[in-house]
């Protein structure tokens, strides 16, 4: 079948991130795959600068004034986190409806770990004047969400030789936005390796004025393609990371995850944060206390409490250090046993299209 997919980008690399790596799935399961973005110098920034293998069809953003026919809609149209396809392309979509089968139209969702996800995930909402049918896609942790991206061969493979075990220096992934926190944290830092991609942070680390404890070094990676990242994940011991593509490769690599959550109007984010760590936290692995320490620091580092405790609270969080490892083990295997993204969304199409 034919797939359109519609992004824009809003957080930088996260939403173009998603759709490619949703775009290179399907087309690696045989789908012909559309992929129309606003910002194709973001993604041309994630893609393998080497020889492509994949055969996706990459487009910009339709202009204003551009027309479709109904052969050129596709039979599968997904807008990314409700970015609204072109009104013209909808109006094509409605036009193949008349003329032939409709499209199936999906809205692709943020992800989310709220209890309120699985009775939504696959809801449809008709269109208020055309003959269509939209159907919400929430991604998810649960049976009843529509799962997790991860690529069905081994690219998600751990490297048991990697520095799970308690070796110094610590080494730490920084991805993030721009880190109030940051300075106090910074000042609690010994013999560790700050391995910070490029991002806000790494910013605020070379601006003038910025002193190094001793033992702490910073080490300024490349940005790297898509196809890299994984690897440099594996090479690390805490993963900082944002938004959602980064923040899902952090949990394929079973390496403690502090994820900074895009921030959204009246704290929305924060509800979507206490939900993950709710699941994330296996309290067979770590205590109340322990819980509770780290859900205090992960506040702390999303702008929720003193920036101080970032600072005051990290030697607590190294003490958990081999529990916490122990959690993201088994929090990779519990996410593992689910269905992936793709391979239930061709599903539910294939149902749709009966």
């Amino acid at each position: 079948m034919r797939w359109a997919i519609f992004c824009r980008v809003i957080d930088n690399f996260g939403d173009a991130g998603v759709c490619w790596r949703l775009a290179a799935d399907l087309n690696r399961c045989g789908e012909d795959v559309t992929l129309w973005i606003d910002r194709p110098d973001v993604l041309n920034k994630l893609i393998d600068p080497s020889p492509r293998k994949d055969t996706i069809h990459i487009r910009p953003w339709p202009a204003d004034d551009l027309t479709f026919g109904c052969a050129e809609v596709a039979d599968v149209v997904i807008e990314a986190f409700a970015c609204d396809p072109p009104d013209a392309y909808v109006t094509a979509m409605a036009a193949r409806a008349a003329a032939q089968k409709p499209p199936v139209w999906i809205n692709l969702e943020y992800l989310s770990a709220e209890d309120w996800v699985g009775a939504h995930h696959q809801l449809p909402s008709p269109h208020p004047r055309y003959p269509l049918i939209k159907h919400f896609y929430f991604p998810g942790f649960t049976a009843e969400s529509g799962g997790l991206l991860r690529e069905n061969d081994d690219s998600l493979a751990l490297d048991h030789d990697s520095n799970d075990s308690i070796v110094q220096p610590l080494r730490l992934f920084l991805f993030g936005y721009e880190q109030p926190a940051l300075h106090d944290w910074l000042r609690a830092q010994r013999d560790v390796v700050l391995s910070v991609a490029p991002c806000a942070i790494a910013d605020q680390l070379g601006a003038p004025g910025v002193t190094l404890p001793e033992g702490c070094h910073i080490e300024l990676l490349p940005f790297v393609p898509q196809s890299a990242f994984d690897a440099v994940l594996q090479a690390q011991d805490f993963l900082f990371v944002r938004g959602e593509d980064s923040f899902v490769r952090a949990q394929w690599a079973a390496k403690p995850v502090f994820w900074q959550i895009y921030p959204q109007e009246a704290g929305a984010h924060l509800e979507k944060l206490h939900a993950f760590y709710k699941r994330y936290l296996d309290p067979q692995i770590l205590s109340t206390a322990d819980r509770d320490c780290f859900m205090r620091f992960i506040l702390a580092w999303n702008g929720r409490g003193e920036t101080a405790l970032c600072g005051t609270l990290w030697p607590e969080i190294l003490k958990m250090r081999p529990a916490l490892h122990q959690n993201a083990q088994a929090w990779r295997e519990h996410l593992l046993e689910q269905s992936d993204l793709v391979t239930q969304l061709r599903a539910f199409v294939a149902d749709l299209v009966k």
